[in-house]
Parts: C-alpha cells; structure tokens; sequence
C-alpha cells in the first residue's frame, strides 16, 4: 500500500497557470499533510525561471554570495535541490521540522525549506515529481501517491482570472489554447480520458 501525501497550494493563480490562463508561475508555498489530515509540515516550491531572474540582483548583495552559488549549481543540472532555512537557538520562536533534515553547525534542524525543481514553471507534473522526490529524501518514502487539493473548480478558477483581469483594468477576451501538455496533465488529474478533458475544457470557456 502507498502512503499518501495531500498537497495543499495557497495561491489561485497557480491555477491559473497550470489552466492555461496565463504564464505558470514560479514559486509556490504548499501545505503538506498525510492521509489522516494531518499536518506534515510546509515547504516553497520554486521553478528555474523563478531563481534564474533573481541571479543578477543577488550578485550585488555580499552576504547572498552563498546563495547566488548554490542557485548557479541548481541551474547547471536537471534535478531537485534544496536550501534550508534555519532559527538560532536562542530564537522566541524556535523551530524545527519534525522530519529528516541536515543539521546545521549548532546542531540544528531546518525550521524551513525550499525545493528547486528542474521545470521552468510550476504544474501538476512540477508538484508531483517535487513532493515524491522531497517525500524520499525527508520521509524515507520510496514510494508515495501525492493528492494535490484545489478548492476551486476549473470554472471557478477561470472566474476569477477573469475578474483579476477586470480589476487591473484589462477587459481582453481571454483565449484558452488547449495545449497537449494541459490535456495530458488534466487528464491525470481528473483521472478523465483526453476526449473527455478537452470536452471540459471546450464546454467551460464557451
């Protein structure tokens, strides 16, 4: 039997992205929980074309010199990394992740970290593979079947992109392109066949 792990993003527009409304964004917080509900803990998801436009305004900052070379690694290869935030002991609020995680030189753990993943932007391929991967390193799951949770439908989703829209003082006619990559990440998502994902598509935007 797989474990599981429920994803819970924050944001809308990474929805919006993901529907083909607009660009995918390139960072995410996401909510971790276990299949009973229960809170795993919270981690940043950030995609290269998020990291790879901070670079020349890191370069100026002396003390991000550390930063700025893990990012250049990152960059160089195609697979996840990872940058971990951690509080001084002697912090108020002290904390730790309860989870497998490096120490740092006073022997503590991470309060909270980052994953970088290889994609440019963040879809539901992009969260799954991060959470599976992250899941094997700090969790000693090999194997894990993650859920990604969203509060809003389809139709709902494109609502309120459109009422963004509205609000910024756009009032274009949105055009929806059904690319292959949306239908194929849809259709495992909705656990529909393709046929079926693009009359949803289609019947929505009409």
């Amino acid at each position: 039997m797989k474990n599981k792990i429920i994803v819970k993003p924050e944001s809308a527009n990474l929805w919006w992205g993901i529907y083909g409304f607009c660009e995918k964004i390139g960072w995410e917080d996401l909510n971790l929980f276990d299949e009973n509900e229960k809170r795993i803990g919270g981690v940043c998801l950030n995609s290269k074309s998020y990291l790879r436009a901070a670079l020349d305004d890191l370069r100026d900052i002396p003390k991000e010199m550390q930063f700025v070379k893990a990012i250049e690694k990152y960059l160089s290869d195609n697979k996840c990394h990872y940058w971990y935030y951690y509080d001084n002991k002697d912090s108020e609020d002290f904390y730790e992740v309860p989870y497998l995680a490096p120490k740092n030189n006073e022997g503590t753990k991470p309060r909270f970290m980052d994953i970088w993943h290889p994609d440019e932007g963040i879809g539901i391929s992009t969260i799954n593979s991060a959470i599976k991967t992250w899941a094997k390193d700090h969790l000693n799951l090999e194997n894990c079947y993650i859920e990604i949770q969203n509060e809003e439908s389809f139709e709902d989703s494109l609502t309120s992109f459109k009422e963004e829209e509205k609000l910024f003082g756009s009032d274009s006619k949105l055009e929806v392109k059904f690319a292959d990559e949306l239908i194929k990440e849809l259709s495992i998502y909705w656990n529909k066949t393709r046929d079926e994902v693009f009359k949803i598509l289609e019947k929505s935007v009409k």
